[in-house]
């Protein structure tokens, strides 16, 4: 088991360790709280909404329920999509309090998931100096992954619980930890028209929490040669996530031999938070142009909430006790998403 969730850890932060955990993240905090929070919010905003919008995936691949006491393990993962206007975003001069661009124009500058090439620079006025800031690359990828691990259990009355427990587990000081839990449930049985109809037609819906927390900094340390009066620790510095997600969904299905297909209809919502804490040094100059450093405490908290609707379509190939099963949700415009992984257990 530790193996296990090692691995699924190890997944989980392969795409998005090289974006947090470089400096030039948290040097938007040259900008000042006010500032920094609005450039970081428009750099890793497409990340929280993926971040949100995995929870929901995967959580079923056929709308017939699991009869009393059987039992269903999936494993997999699944990807939400990033749409092209999501890969840059626009620093505006005039929304901002000190900073400005070489023309004082605005300027597209690529988010967490745009070009891996030079973004460009701002600059920050302190006192009467314009401090360049080199805005961050992206990662140059289109998707977002999350690992999945659910437990599935028969209930009475065409009923099935589904169960999502990932313990927060350590590894080289960062943290996630996740659960969730959902329903599904055959409402073909109370409709004399399509009762006996050869089809199943079920309604499910899911919750899920999840943590992410990143804390092997510090991210940002003193300006070499700097006169720092703060006595400040800044050995606690840390970057947070906490998203809440739940679904609706209304799914047919139609089992074919060993192969179940299914199509259906999802309403999602979630809301990511993202928080710096701790203390974060920053440079600054006063009139005369002397430097000296600032501290910023717990300097940026913001949150992404958002509903998506979509399409929604499957299927499940079954080999006696093992399923490979994948579906994928279209969702025009926003983040679409695929899933796909090997289900074990005492199939219907």
């Amino acid at each position: 088991m530790k193996k296990l969730s090692n691995f699924l850890l190890l997944f989980f932060f392969t795409g998005i360790i090289p974006v947090f955990a470089q400096k030039s993240l948290v040097q938007f905090l040259e900008a000042g709280k006010q500032d920094a929070g609005t450039l970081i919010n428009g750099y890793i905003n497409p990340f929280l909404s993926t971040f949100g919008n995995n929870l929901n995936n995967g959580w079923y691949n056929t709308a017939d329920p699991l009869k009393l006491g059987r039992f269903c393990i999936t494993i997999g993962a699944t990807a939400s999509f990033v749409p092209s206007d999501k890969k840059n975003f626009t620093v505006d001069p005039a929304d901002y309090s000190v900073i400005s661009t070489s023309d004082n124009k605005p300027i597209s500058t690529s988010t967490v998931f745009g070009e891996n090439t030079s973004a460009g620079t701002i600059y920050v006025n302190s006192g009467n100096s314009k401090i360049p800031l080199a805005l961050p690359k992206g990662l140059g990828i289109s998707l977002s992954p999350l690992p999945i691990a659910q437990i599935s259990l028969g209930l009475i009355k065409g009923t099935e619980v589904m169960v999502r427990i990932l313990p927060t587990f350590n590894i080289s000081d960062r943290k996630i930890g996740y659960w969730g839990v959902g329903l599904k449930h055959s409402i073909k049985q109370w409709i004399p028209v399509i009762k006996d109809a050869p089809f199943e037609l079920s309604i499910i819906a899911a919750y899920t929490q999840a943590n992410l927390e990143l804390a092997n900094g510090p991210f940002l340390s003193p300006e070499s040669g700097v006169s720092n009066t703060t006595n400040a620790d800044f050995s606690e510095q840390t970057i947070k996530f906490g998203s809440n997600a739940w679904n609706a969904n209304l799914i047919i299905s139609k089992k074919l031999s060993v192969l179940t297909v299914f199509g259906g209809f999802r309403f999602s919502h979630s809301k990511t938070n993202f928080d710096l804490t701790g203390n974060y040094p920053i440079t600054v100059y006063d009139n005369f142009g002397i430097k000296t450093i600032c501290n910023l405490t717990d300097p940026v908290s913001f949150n992404n909430s958002g509903n998506q609707f979509g399409l929604n379509a499957g299927f499940r190939l079954k080999f006696a006790f093992v399923a490979i099963v994948a579906e994928g949700t279209l969702v025009p415009g926003s983040y679409s998403s695929a899933t796909a992984g090997l289900a074990f257990g005492f199939f219907k």
